[in-house]
Parts: structure tokens; C-alpha cells; sequence
């Protein structure tokens, strides 16, 4: 079963191009229990498909620490 999360990037620092996306996708896809990420620096929101072994806590973490504030938008459980 998996579970889908989306968030958007809000702050000053935000994604400015396919490369700061890309680098998001990365470290996200590197956590256990992420299946499946999709960010977009032109609407700053990041997808990500997980299973239920995922820890949301550590994906907004991972998020913070690349420099990015993220808020919860929707989940489609």
C-alpha cells in the first residue's frame, strides 16, 4: 500500500531551478520507506509516494537541512 504526501516549498529559500529538484528527489529517494519522488521548482511542490514504513518526520527533516521550509498541503491516503 502506498501513501502519498505533498508539500510546498514556502520561505525565502525556495527551488529555483531543475537542479535544486533534482537534489531534492535525491535525498528524498534515499530514505526508507520513499518510493517515489517528484519536485518541481516552478510550482515548489514535492510529491512523495510512500509506503507505510516511511518516517514523515525525517522527510521534513531532510528537507530543512537541504534549506528548505516545507508546509503539508494534501495527502492521499
Amino acid at each position: 500500500m502506498s501513501i502519498g504526501h505533498v508539500w510546498v516549498v514556502e520561505g525565502e529559500h525556495t527551488m529555483h531551478c531543475g537542479g535544486c529538484a533534482k537534489s531534492v528527489e535525491f535525498a528524498l529517494s534515499r530514505l526508507g520507506g520513499v518510493l517515489r519522488v517528484r519536485a518541481d521548482f516552478r510550482t515548489q511542490r514535492i510529491e512523495v509516494e510512500t509506503n507505510d514504513e516511511a518516517d514523515l518526520t525525517q522527510i521534513v527533516s531532510e528537507l530543512a537541512d537541504l534549506g528548505y521550509a516545507v508546509r503539508e498541503v494534501q495527502g492521499d491516503g
